[in-house]
């Protein structure tokens, strides 16, 4: 199939015509859009086609809401401005020239004001391919390592990869093989920046069963959501019983264990990134679905060696 072309260009002046648009762009809901001084402006430029495009977008005033999830993997970095991107976990504030990448199917909410921002559309399809070809697991979905922040040789090498693409997509000649080969480039280039967090070491290399590899992905992309064993039989079309004995033959554990993996893996994250001094354990447990803290601190020391107070004062 061939690649679909894309090229858009918008400039308004007006909010609400601003609102519209980036709804249309991106399905943004309960989206707020205000000006913050006499002049308003909103340019949006994207270039490329459905496997990569490069994009900038200019906005004078402020804009906050939440979007749903999508397909792409997008990597964004402001060059001026200020702004946060939260996507279930901790609140991220954004530096500018620091490459963020941004899960795909995952919701994020965020705001922003008076930016410069520019943003990378990466098929997820190609960059798993690009990850698997490089030796990563991504059975489990996309998962990337936000621990520690990307070395500045990884940045700049991103930097200047996208330098490179942008060259190229402005020269109309340029064929589809070699935008093929930068998308490829650019997806090797946010894998060195990040590299994929290792899945819980529950067997999954083990497993063999499509409809199980489709209950790991959904359990990963929902976990930050109240899913049950019946939501995840439901979602991949599989009868309940008939999801519980595939997981305990192929990963020997139950479904219902399988997302209080995930969800403590999340919730480690969770405490590894956030300050100790505004941060509660007990919230951190709430948001990840552990309503009883004492029962999450002793199930969490069992799978980490160390308490959730432990963690979060690192």
């Amino acid at each position: 199939m061939e690649p679909v072309p894309v090229d858009i260009g918008i400039r308004l002046t007006e909010p609400a015509a601003a609102s519209a648009a980036i709804t249309t762009l991106y399905g943004g809901i309960d989206l707020t859009v205000d000006q913050l001084d006499d002049s308003f402006s909103f340019r949006y430029t994207a270039r490329g086609d459905d496997t990569m495009t490069m994009r900038s977008s200019h906005f004078s005033g402020r804009l906050a809401g939440e979007v749903p999830p999508g397909d792409d993997v997008v990597v964004q970095w402001l060059t001026s401005g200020t702004g946060w991107f939260d996507t279930g976990s901790s609140p991220l504030e954004l530096t500018p020239g620091r490459p963020v990448p941004l899960l795909p199917q995952r919701t994020f909410s965020f705001e922003m004001s008076d930016y410069d921002q520019r943003l990378v559309h990466l098929d997820r399809a190609l960059v798993e391919r690009v990850a698997s070809e490089g030796g990563s697991d991504v059975g489990g979905g996309l998962r990337f390592d936000m621990h520690a922040g990307p070395s500045p040789a990884a940045v700049r090498a991103w930097h200047n990869s996208a330098a490179l693409v942008a060259h190229t997509l402005r020269d109309d000649g340029s064929g589809g093989l070699l935008h093929r080969e930068m998308a490829r480039l650019m997806s090797a280039a946010l894998l060195e920046m990040y590299p994929l967090s290792p899945l819980p070491d529950l067997g999954t290399s083990r497993v063999r069963s499509a409809h199980v590899r489709a209950a790991v992905e959904y359990v990963h992309a929902h976990a930050h959501l109240p899913i049950t064993t019946t939501t995840v039989a439901e979602a991949v079309d599989v009868g309940l019983r008939a999801l519980q004995e595939a997981f305990r033959s192929e990963l020997g554990v139950t479904p219902n264990e399988y997302v209080r993996s995930v969800r403590l893996d999340r919730a480690r994250d969770e405490l590894l990134q956030t300050d100790p001094t505004t941060t509660m354990v007990r919230d951190v447990a709430r948001r990840w679905g552990f309503l009883h803290l004492g029962r999450f601190s002793q199930t969490y020391a069992s799978r980490f060696g160390e308490y959730p107070r432990d963690t979060l004062s690192r």
